[in-house]
């Protein structure tokens, strides 16, 4: 029986934002308590917790805490609540910035600091200023609520700075329209757009020399350099990160070559397959557990066939994947839908 690849040891997701869930779950006449045990962790550790949450962590904390408040649009709660300390520096950052252009930068500039999943860029243009995402792990399960977070959480952040919402402001989001769409409503006048690449923020030329109320030269001084600090000390994305980031967005089965890959990440498939060797595994290895967690995902929280299944992932036929998932699992598909792995 194939061992599914151990959970990765990085933290990526500071626990404040773990912390803050359970107060807004408290707030919500919900058990913090049983929701945060469910992911592992209980309240007195996670209030003096200084190491951030793994990814696993967070999907399951997300996963138990939607399941208990039955809202799955929680994370525009979270992220729209969060206070501007829960962001450290690079919040302080933003909100004592000269104009509303320079706190999206920090934004795109630091926004790492906060969450080790994403790399974000900022692409300035004739028409605005775009902050966009790319996933360097896998968010599975958790990617709504993650990506409503974050979404919610730059929203808060410019609100702070300028006072309000610019017209103009626009969302992308990786996911379909959801059935709560009316949700997004409530931060008007940004415009949501759904099934987008990635996860980005836009903002038109006309708001980004709206003026920060607190702006502030000396303070902005000292959170930007606290943030540099930080940056320096910060662990660049691996190269099997950024194949994993890569292989985890592919749809219906399109997965990419070794040659192709390396086209992606603009350097030669010789140079990728030595980097990758260098960090103990391969480009099959990684497409491997890519098609794995997919598998167990769609198994486990779609209402597909086996055969679509199968189909979305690029299987010629549908034994061939059966027998993959018995070498990876144990058992049948069917049977590892009804009995899902612990852990999973």
């Amino acid at each position: 029986m194939h061992t599914p690849a151990p959970e990765p040891t990085t933290a990526p997701v500071p626990a404040i934002y773990a912390r803050l869930l359970r107060m807004l779950l408290q707030h919500a006449d919900v058990d913090g308590d049983q929701v945060l045990a469910a992911a592992g962790l209980d309240w007195p550790s996670l209030l003096q917790r200084e190491a951030g949450l793994t990814l696993a962590t967070v999907s399951r904390l997300v996963e138990a805490a939607v399941a208990a408040t039955g809202r799955p649009w929680l994370g525009l709660d979270l992220g729209g609540q969060a206070p501007i300390s829960a962001h450290g520096p690079m919040g302080y950052a933003a909100v004592t910035a000269p104009t509303l252009g320079h706190a999206l930068m920090v934004l795109g500039r630091y926004a790492a600091l906060r969450n080790d999943t994403l790399m974000w860029q900022a692409q300035a243009g004739p028409q605005g200023l775009r902050l966009q995402a790319t996933e360097l792990l896998p968010w599975g399960a958790a990617r709504g609520v993650m990506a409503d977070t974050m979404a919610a959480a730059m929203l808060r952040i410019v609100e702070a700075a300028v006072g309000h919402l610019p017209v103009g402001l626009v969302v992308d989001l990786p996911g379909p329209r959801p059935p709560w769409a009316a949700q997004y409503e409530r931060f008007a006048p940004v415009r949501w757009r759904f099934e987008q690449p990635a996860l980005a923020v836009e903002a038109p030329s006309t708001t980004l020399a709206l003026p920060v109320l607190g702006a502030d030269a000396a303070a902005h001084a000292a959170a930007t350099q606290a943030c540099e600090q930080a940056l320096a000390q910060h662990t660049p994305p691996s190269m099997s990160q950024q194949v994993a980031a890569h292989l985890a967005r592919v749809e219906h089965g399109r997965y990419p070559s070794l040659v192709d890959m390396a086209g992606l990440l603009g350097i030669s498939p010789r140079t990728l397959m030595r980097r990758l060797a260098a960090e103990a595994t391969s480009f099959q290895t990684l497409l491997d557990q890519a098609r794995q967690a997919q598998a167990l995902w769609m198994l486990q929280h779609t209402q597909w066939t086996v055969d679509e299944i199968a189909a979305r992932l690029g299987y010629a036929d549908t034994s061939n994947f059966s027998r993959t998932v018995r070498r990876w699992w144990g058992q049948t598909p069917s049977g590892l839908r009804a009995n899902p792995p612990t852990g999973g």
